[in-house]
């Protein structure tokens, strides 16, 4: 649900399929280490959420294929 509003609401790239779909395709641990670089470089905007953490330190996705 969260992809199909961000596609519909905020224009995200509709052949990325959403956000978390499109981090899932390069890797949930690779968003989460860019993410952590990102805040480091550019400040609190770009904090991963916790779940995003979880996830990726667990080797779980947000959807099952």
């Amino acid at each position: 649900m969260v992809d199909f509003a961000m596609v519909m609401g905020t224009g995200f790239a509709p052949f990325r399929g959403g956000p978390l779909r499109h981090a899932e395709s390069f890797g949930l641990r690779r968003a989460v280490d860019e993410l952590d670089r990102l805040c480091a470089v550019a400040g609190p905007r770009y904090t991963r959420c916790d779940l995003l953490k979880q996830l990726a330190a667990e080797g779980k996705r947000f959807y099952e294929d």
